[in-house]
């Protein structure tokens, strides 16, 4: 009560108020100097870490980095406290499929706004809720991964987004006293160019053989490690076996055998995959195609197999270059261009694999899925799978096999590289004896592949379905009835002994192209016998033959009619030879001498 009770009541805030109580322009020196360090970086360095390890007081730094500063000035570059090797323990950072560093049991995503713990005991690193919920309020002290006892004392916070005051860059002790050890490193990269790179493995390898008499043989093979060396000399002992057998084959020619040399032999085919050309290109014959298929799989050729060389319906532009461009020689000549098309195969394919429980007839889907079917037939064909034991057998399931090392784990296709699915809804997982690839995701099929014991619809569109079991289901009753281990794991050796290949839908393209061209070629042939004849060759003899009917005066109207349908005839003729020499002309420029 009183005369100044709505003093207070006022539409505006003054000066003071609005710079003391309501926000407003604060004084500099109040104001904090914020730069935090990111959860993932070295407190020394401020660089993003490899090998970290923390302190009791949760800052994290790069074993690389912490080991020569503790050498140097013996104590904690953030707090300034004495620090010693012994104190450090190394931390465990999980990450997901993305790389992103996460929770393992809540697979929550670090971010700078989560609250990361780390327990000292283990060095596994969790966010604060998944300890809170699992550990401290269950009172249950066993580290959620190991199952190994921790105190509450064991808990490191490495950050705390409600503590914005910690992990000042600019409060560091080594910031603030500008400690550094870059003088002796800068001594030794000086000295020593590799001191700063991180080194290891092949290249570790690598530049302590450079200069050396290796590295020099090894230039001179062209490089690429010993696995591409290895392939290689595998294709050129294909090249080299290639070449003995036909000195031999010249021999028995010289002997008095007769045999037909095709265009490009098994030479060209696998000198081409060597240097880096197309070994589809090289038309060898039937029975050289699969060394040649082998050959180019073994020097890294990447490409499909059943590629073929197409006449395309564009020109090469070589006439119209040469005509408007006096760099380029004269031609006169329009050709057609070729082109290189994946011709897929419109057969299916049959092979039989010899196991050690009997045969397996599987037909092959090749019409459907070629480039996995094409991945199989040419493993089968360099005898890959010999000897390679199924690994996994689940009964009322599947088996799985194709796995060299045999851990399921290993394997690779004929292009060195996972390949892509083949997915079809025609092609299911349903019914006894389907025959599918096995991956590890979408688009990671290699030589691993599994025979369904039952049907599976659940794999349906996530594994490539490529064959099915067309003969031997006694031999996939007698597998299945094998016992296995607590890891699935047959405890009687099934093996695949060897593979007998009956049908290759990929050999076959290229003879029914060459049957169709014979045929064209015959056709065209006789078409042209048909006409040599009496109309073309003696218009008059067929003409006399006709006219030579009948008796009496009519005779002697039917002799004049033949002669002016002869001189008619004739003049035909000349008009279509004239005809066919204008459409050459048309075809041919020639020298251009009658423009």
């Amino acid at each position: 009560m009183g005369k100044k009770q709505h003093s207070k009541d006022r539409m505006f805030i003054t000066k003071t108020e609005w710079a003391t109580e309501w926000g407003g322009a604060k004084s500099k020196e109040n104001r904090t100097p914020f730069k935090r360090l990111p959860f993932y970086c070295c407190a020394l360095t401020f660089t993003p870490f490899e090998l970290p390890v923390c302190t009791k007081d949760g800052s994290v730094f790069d074993i690389m980095n912490i080991i020569p500063y503790i050498r140097k000035y013996g104590k904690n570059p953030v707090t300034g406290a004495p620090l010693k090797q012994e104190e450090l323990f190394p931390l465990t950072f999980h990450k997901n499929s993305e790389g992103e560093y996460h929770c393992p049991v809540l697979n929550k995503v670090f971010t700078e706004y989560t609250h990361i713990v780390a327990v000292k005991t283990t060095g596994n690193v969790f966010c604060y809720e998944a300890i809170k919920e699992l550990n401290i309020k269950t009172k249950n002290w066993k580290e959620l991964l190991t199952d190994e006892p921790f105190t509450k004392e064991d808990i490191i916070t490495i950050q705390n987004p409600n503590a914005l005051d910690s992990k000042i860059t600019l409060d560091f002790d080594h910031v603030k006293n500008s400690l550094k050890i870059d003088d002796e490193e800068l001594k030794k990269m000086s000295s020593d160019p590799t001191y700063n790179i991180n080194v290891a493995g092949d290249i570790k390898q690598m530049l302590a053989e450079l200069g050396t008499e290796k590295a020099r043989q090894t230039a001179l093979l062209g490089g690429g490690g010993s696995k591409a060396q290895n392939e290689r000399a595998a294709a050129l002992a294909s090249i080299l076996a290639a070449r003995s057998r036909i000195k031999e084959d010249s021999k028995s020619d010289a002997n008095g055998e007769s045999k037909i040399q095709p265009a490009f032999s098994i030479v060209d085919a696998a000198s081409a995959s060597v240097h880096g050309r197309s070994a589809a290109a090289a038309k060898a014959a039937s029975s050289d195609k699969t060394a040649a298929r082998i050959a180019m799989h073994m020097a890294g050729e990447r490409a499909p197999v059943n590629a073929k060389l197409v006449k395309s319906r564009f020109t090469t532009g070589a006439a119209s270059r040469s005509f408007t461009s006096t760099s380029y020689d004269p031609v006169t000549k329009n050709e057609f261009e070729y082109v290189k098309v994946e011709k897929n195969p419109k057969k299916k394919g049959y092979v039989q694999l010899h196991t050690t429980h009997g045969d397996l007839n599987i037909e092959l889907h090749c019409d459907i899925t070629p480039r996995t079917c094409e991945n199989f037939i040419t493993l089968c064909e360099r005898g890959y799978y010999n000897g390679v034991a199924f690994h996994r057998s689940i009964r009322n399931f599947m088996i799985q096999g194709g796995d060299p090392t045999g851990t399921g784990r290993g394997g690779e296709s004929i292009w060195g590289k996972p390949f892509k699915d083949e997915l079809n809804s025609k092609l299911l997982h349903s019914g006894r004896g389907v025959v599918s690839m096995a991956n590890s995701g979408p688009h990671t099929n290699g030589s691993q592949f599994f025979i369904l014991y039952k049907s599976a619809n659940h794999l349906n569109f996530k594994h490539t379905v490529f064959g099915g079991v067309v003969g031997g289901l006694t031999t996939l009753s007698a597998m299945e009835k094998v016992p296995v281990d607590d890891n699935d794991r047959p405890l009687e050796d099934i093996k695949i002994i060897s593979v007998t290949l009956f049908v290759n839908p990929y050999m076959e393209p290229d003879e029914e192209e060459e049957e169709e061209k014979g045929k064209g070629e015959k056709t065209a042939e006789d078409e042209d016998n048909e006409k040599v004849g009496s109309w073309y060759s003696n218009p008059g003899t067929g003409t006399a033959e006709s006219g030579a009917v009948g008796g009496g005066v009519g005779k002697y109207l039917k002799a004049r009619n033949s002669q002016t349908e002869s001189a008619a005839v004739d003049t035909s003729l000349t008009a279509i030879s004239v005809t066919k020499k204008r459409k050459v002309m048309a075809g041919e420029f020639k020298d251009f001498s009658a423009w």
